[in-house]
């Protein structure tokens, strides 16, 4: 029975008492009203100690209740409440659980959303960072720390954690509820900071953008030096094409002419050929396709494919090493061993001899080219790998270099997952390294020791 109803029939009970004891009082006389009335007094006096016990447990059950709340109210979400007492009572207690279950439900969303957002935040490359009105950082993730060049707690001063004013002045633009954006240096790596309002202070972004600067500069050398390669033999080519279409030439000057026209054309459609290669790999659109390959025999036939001028200086190339195969791409392998074949034919004129000698550790092979050259100095050596460098550009050209052939060679070989390098010296020749997978022995397969 609820505690409400409890209180009303009480009430009716006690009024229909007093009812019944007024009527029977103005019936009796002087002496049995004196009696009633101390019948009436005695059954009064029985109740009320009923009365408090009553009123007590109700102010207990109500008091747990509020304790209850109070105990929610101060973030224990693990409230517990007993379900005796009166019918209203408990069901205020249930209420109350119900109540504490679902704070407890949206607390643990509300802290696993939480976390999710604070690992995104510590896990942004980008440096972010909220000021607060008076300039200092109120929060941060670990990337701005990392562009401050130490770790940044609340309560410092934006100003005095870069050397470059720009960002404080930022900061005060957001400050002002306007948006600024700049770059800016940061020792060696280039930032692009943004700052905006928020609240009465700023969020601060700084985001790297070296490699994209860096990007963007190789891409306008290549252009510039695709366009130079192109330019040079492509005006020759029309200079010789109109002096022929003019007419009056003799036939060895025409012949003349013609046969520098071809070799410029050659020319172009190498580079063409280089960049179309060297565009294939960068965009990783080639894989090897592996087989089991002589290394040896691979090198004789590349040798073979160079031009009859190459092979008719007087050149000898010599085969030497292990009989292993390679477990290697057949056309990639021998575009690799042309490419280095070829660059060392061009700088073996003193001494005309070129070694191809094959190493293995069980795992991978070492090929390696030697020729006997003039060399190349120290400042150049790390850097004969990249697009269209050239340590003598006359020279090369002259020879019909592209300068992508050892950019090239080097993306065949990283994508065998081998290494390439080079090792040389003026005066003392050049040798060119890398190395390849090993395949399993197949029967009969050997490859080619000796003179090739």
């Amino acid at each position: 029975m609820r505690l409400a109803s409890r209180f009303f029939l009480a009430a009716a009970a006690v009024l229909v008492v007093a009812y019944v004891a007024a009527w029977i009082l103005l019936r009796l006389d002087a002496r049995g009203a004196a009696i009633g009335s101390a019948v009436l007094g005695g059954i009064l006096l029985m109740l009320w100690p009923t009365a408090r016990l009553v009123a007590r447990r109700v102010e207990a059950e109500v008091g747990q209740a509020r304790g209850v709340v109070d105990r929610i109210a101060s973030g224990d979400l693990q409230p517990s409440i007993s379900p005796t007492g009166s019918d209203s009572v408990s069901s205020l207690g249930r209420a109350i659980g119900r109540m504490a279950d679902q704070v407890r439900d949206r607390v643990a969303v509300s802290e696993r959303a939480s976390s999710d957002l604070r690992v995104l935040f510590d896990g942004l490359e980008d440096g972010l960072a909220f000021i607060d009105r008076e300039g200092l950082v109120s929060l941060c993730n670990p990337a701005f720390g990392r562009w401050a060049g130490r770790q940044v707690s609340p309560g410092v001063r934006i100003g005095t954690l870069f050397r470059t004013p720009r960002i404080a002045e930022a900061v005060g633009v957001a400050q002002r509820g306007e948006h600024d954006t700049a770059e800016v240096e940061l020792g060696e790596r280039t930032v692009l900071m943004s700052a905006r309002p928020h609240r009465s202070g700023a969020l601060i972004v700084l985001r790297d953008l070296t490699v994209m600067r860096r990007l963007e500069g190789v891409r306008r050398d290549f252009v510039a030096n695709v366009s130079h390669e192109l330019k040079t033999p492509l005006t020759s080519v029309v200079g010789f094409a109109e002096a022929l279409a003019e007419g009056g030439l003799g036939p060895d000057h025409a012949r003349d002419f013609a046969q520098r026209i071809l070799a410029n054309a050659t020319r172009m459609r190498h580079l063409v050929e280089d960049l179309l290669d060297l565009s294939l790999l960068e965009s990783g659109s080639w894989s090897p396709q592996p087989e089991a390959v002589s290394i040896g025999a691979v090198a004789s036939e590349a040798w073979e494919t160079l031009s009859p001028k190459v092979r008719s200086a007087g050149i000898q190339l010599s085969v030497s090493g292990t009989r292993e195969p390679a477990h290697v791409d057949p056309d990639a392998i021998r575009q690799i061993l042309r490419n280095l074949l070829d660059n060392a034919a061009r700088y073996s004129e003193d001494d005309p001899a070129i070694a191809v000698r094959v190493r293995s550790d069980g795992r991978f092979q070492r090929v390696e080219v030697i020729d006997r050259g003039p060399g190349i100095a120290s400042v150049h050596v790390e850097r004969v790998f990249e697009r269209f460098y050239r340590i003598d550009p006359a020279r090369s050209r002259a020879r019909g270099g592209t300068g992508l052939g050892l950019a090239i060679v080097k993306h065949f070989v990283e994508a065998h997952g081998g290494e390439v390098g080079i090792e040389s010296a003026l005066g003392r020749g050049t040798t060119i390294w890398f190395t390849l997978p090993v395949a399993t022995q197949l029967p009969g397969e050997e490859t080619v020791d000796g003179p090739a």
